[in-house]
């Protein structure tokens, strides 16, 4: 077994913070991503956190995020409102969402917050935890930055992972579940590739022979496999209609793979 070593959290977020820093991003905003991102670690969603860092720092210094945005918050109704996130990291522009949904609702009752124009922002439970850490009932979804999941009897890589969380306030603390509406998420599959790890079967086919990928490295071969069958793209389509087109933000064809492309503005939605 091979040895794992171990740093203090403090040291993770202050590596990311001034890495991000140097990278353009004003300190405080910075230190925003960063406590996330460790936080997203400390969740066992490893494929979010400091794994990132590298990909973030690409975009922010080709000019993929906007560096000094104005983030928008338009409320259209008494408990609705649309989040513009003028192209800033994902955090950022969740973390205003999450926010406003809190405020809005504890004002009104209850709250509908959509984004657009935003980016990848870790992983979903981050930001259903955050209403159930205010004795709330938090829902949260996403279109995915990149589409790696085909229509359920297709072959093309319509759909993302289209997370979706649920969070729950309970006596011990916040409960959320975080799921992907792929079997995996993508980043798990990257997570592997970095490690050499084979991957279950039953993760992800290939697209030319219907077998089993099971080396991460090939997985520009294939297609993540969704959730339950037809369930699991059916929940990702309508998960994706919620999150991009009413919000005026990008799905389908659409959707930027910012894999593969560090320079190009997303318009991630969620809710």
């Amino acid at each position: 077994m091979s040895e794992i070593n171990r740093a203090p959290i403090a040291a993770i977020r202050a590596l990311i913070e001034d890495a991000l820093t140097a990278a353009g991003l004003p300190r405080e905003d910075a230190a925003v991503c960063a406590r996330l991102m460790g936080e997203a670690d400390l969740t066992g969603a490893d494929a979010h956190g400091v794994f990132r860092l590298p990909q973030y720092v690409r975009r922010l210094k080709a000019g993929g995020f906007n560096k000094r945005p104005n983030i928008r918050v338009d409320r259209n109704a008494p408990a609705t409102a649309l989040v513009d996130g003028d192209n800033a990291m994902g955090h950022l522009v969740m973390s205003r969402a999450a926010e406003t949904a809190i405020s809005l609702a504890r004002e009104t009752g209850v709250s509908w917050v959509g984004v657009r124009r935003s980016n990848h922002a870790g992983p979903a439970g981050l930001y259903a935890e955050m209403p159930a850490a205010q004795g709330m009932i938090g829902l949260y979804a996403a279109v995915a930055n990149a589409n790696h999941m085909a229509v359920w009897g297709g072959a093309d890589p319509l759909l993302g992972t289209n997370p979706l969380a649920i969070g729950v306030p309970s006596g011990a603390g916040p409960m959320v579940l975080d799921m992907a509406t792929t079997v995996v998420s993508y980043g798990t599959v990257k997570n592997y590739a970095l490690q050499g790890k084979p991957m279950e079967k039953g993760w992800m086919v290939n697209t030319a022979t219907g077998e089993d990928i099971v080396d991460a490295r090939r997985a520009a071969e294939g297609l993540l496999l969704p959730i339950g069958g037809y369930k699991g793209s059916g929940l990702a389509v309508m998960l994706g209609f919620l999150a991009g087109p009413l919000n005026r933000a990008v799905f389908g064809r659409d959707v930027i793979d910012f894999n593969a492309d560090d320079a190009s503005e997303t318009n991630t939605g969620h809710f």
